[in-house]
């Protein structure tokens, strides 16, 4: 609704001085009707007299856009219906809201010269950041992440369709990592960031991706996971940006404004402020949102809001701890702090063997290998290991990792002959030809077989790399800049106008209705109807005085006096429309 003119231009012309009577006092026309009702210091005296459960009608009027649809409103007030009523009809004598139709049942409508009085009224859950004291910002960590991840490296899980693993496959998860919380939801979330993919029923770890993931995952990850929590909610996000952008609000103001958005894409609603509350106080954990040290207001971490608003992920300032203590047994205690990058890396060198405050990696002979088929060389993880040691690397471990990368022969494809280079004692399985000493045929497209035979063999395998074809990072999603949310916009009322609430309700069906008519006979007052042009087609408004009350053919009709005439007329009283209350 753009202006309150144009809200009253929808009200039929032949009920506008009836309707000026019964708002302002005094029978007026269309233009002078929307000057009375946008008068600010009318507007401001009644609003000093409503009540606070009449004013907070009004803010959830506006906060649902202004023009709310009667099944979302009664859902809002499920428990309240009758001093919603109550409220709506009063507000309704004022001019306040309006309904569009005669039904009874259509939407609600603000009205447009109150926005700005709303505006005022939404100031007492808004304040400067800088008048109140804020919680330092809560920082997730993904190190449970880059656990499981280095857990599914060093493994064979296989899965169901779906990416679901077995049930022994949880079983060995649990083991490894049963000091992880939420060990199914930090697996479910690599799948869908696509770190871990399915590959002949074998749970493997993308490359690519995982590396994204560790590098950029302090940052991306809190932001990822705020809006996959609004998913189920379309649009919640943008709503949340809308209400809060740079401000600091009341967390009660905030919790209402979302649990009205909830309830207006979907009235079958019943939890919405319990989903909410347990939505912001997820927010706060991951560092999206910030509250203050009482609890009552927050405001969006300002690296986020800058974030949402221009969809650029800024790096973070946090300090990762870069130390590790390398033990002569090859175990390696990992604190949780660790740098999540160095963390991915030492799970290819070394296996995970326990979680915990302090993690257990352990070097050994199957991890060595797996290192090596990655590209590592002996030197390669000396120096790392020596990088990220508190202390020396001892000097077993050193010889004891030379020793284990000596023991691995190699071996080159090369345009579909396969070559073995360093000698260690390896012998190929049948079905492969040797056409020379130590170069055997590989038959076309068996490259991946012979892959898998030489793995369980430890045979380093060089020239070939299919986990890394069509390799892809981790499946973020596109982060836009989040723009405001509009109003909703207005659509054009059906054809019997839009009217005060309350003051022009449907005629009751069967015996009530009936007695609508009984009432004003027996008190000799005059009722206002909505009736067909002779009896079907545009509504007309006729003030009319009961005369007599009859049935035919089982039909009720009521003989009156209609004062627009000046003649007795016959009206059908299942053909009424609706009536003009408190005449």
């Amino acid at each position: 609704m753009t202006s309150t003119h144009d809200l009253i231009s929808h009200i039929p012309g032949y009920m506008v001085e009836i309707l000026s009577m019964h708002i302002l006092g005094k029978s007026v026309d269309t233009q002078k009707l929307a000057e009375g009702l946008s008068d600010e210091d009318r507007l401001r005296k009644i609003l000093a007299e409503l009540t606070d459960r009449q004013r907070s009608l009004l803010s959830d009027l506006y906060e649902l856009g202004g023009i709310v649809p009667w099944e979302v409103l009664t859902s809002v007030y499920i428990h309240g219906l009758a001093e919603l009523k109550e409220d709506l009809t009063f507000l309704g004598g004022k001019g306040f809201v309006f309904q569009g139709g005669l039904s009874g049942r259509d939407p609600v409508i603000l009205l447009p010269s109150l926005y700005s009085h709303m505006e005022e009224m939404r100031k007492r859950f808004i304040i400067r950041p800088d008048e109140v004291v804020w919680e330092e910002p809560r920082q997730v960590s993904i190190w449970g992440h880059v656990s499981l991840l280095n857990t599914l490296r060093a493994s064979l899980i296989r899965c169901r369709s779906g990416m679901e693993p077995f049930k022994r496959g949880w079983e060995f998860l649990e083991e490894r990592l049963g000091n992880m919380l939420d060990l199914g939801r930090i697996y479910w979330e690599l799948v869908d960031l696509e770190c871990v993919k399915e590959k002949k029923g074998v749970l493997c770890v993308s490359p690519q991706a995982s590396s994204e993931f560790a590098m950029d995952g302090d940052a991306r990850y809190p932001l990822w996971r705020f809006i996959q929590s609004c998913r189920v909610h379309p649009g919640l996000e943008h709503r949340v940006f809308s209400v809060l952008a740079d401000k600091a609000v009341s967390r009660d103001f905030l919790s209402r404004s979302l649990e009205l958005f909830l309830i207006s894409r979907d009235p079958e609603e019943t939890h919405g402020k319990r989903v909410i509350d347990s939505l912001i106080d997820l927010w706060i954990t991951l560092g999206i949102l910030q509250q203050d040290t009482s609890g009552l207001w927050v405001r969006f971490v300002d690296t986020v809001y800058r974030c949402l608003k221009t969809g650029k992920i800024e790096n973070s300032p946090r300090a990762y701890c870069e130390e590790i203590v390398l033990q002569p047994n090859m175990e390696i205690l990992v604190p949780r702090d660790f740098d999540p990058i160095d963390l991915l890396n030492l799970g290819e060198i070394a296996d995970l063997v326990q979680t915990d405050i302090m993690s257990i990696y352990r070097i050994t002979k199957r991890s060595i290998s797996r290192a090596l088929r990655e590209g590592w060389n002996v030197e390669k993880i000396r120096s790392f290991l020596g990088r990220i040691s508190r202390h020396e690397v001892p000097d077993n471990v050193s010889k004891t990792i030379e020793g284990w990368a000596a023991m691995n022969a190699q071996a080159y494809i090369l345009k579909g002959t396969f070559l073995v280079f360093s000698g260690a004692d390896c012998k190929m399985s049948r079905g492969l030809k040797e056409v020379l000493p130590g170069i055997y045929r590989v038959p076309d497209n068996c490259e991946e077989e012979v892959v898998s035979l030489l793995d369980k063999k430890d045979v380093i395998v060089r020239g070939i790399d299919y986990e890394k074809e069509n390799e892809e990072g981790a499946s973020w999603g596109k982060l836009i800049p989040f723009q405001h949310v509009q109003k909703s916009q207005w659509k054009e009322p059906r054809k019997e106008g839009i009217f005060p609430f309350g003051m022009v309700s449907p005629l009751p069906y069967g015996a009530k209705g009936e007695g609508v008519f009984e009432k004003a006979l027996s008190d000799g007052r005059p009722v206002v109807i909505f009736y067909p042009r002779q009896g079907y087609g545009e509504i007309e408004v006729k003030k009319i005085s009961p005369i007599y009350i009859y049935r035919k053919g089982g039909v009720p009709f009521v003989e009156a006096f209609c004062e627009d005439t000046g003649e007795g007329e016959i009206f059908d009283i299942t053909k009424v429309r609706a009536m003009l209350k408190n005449v």
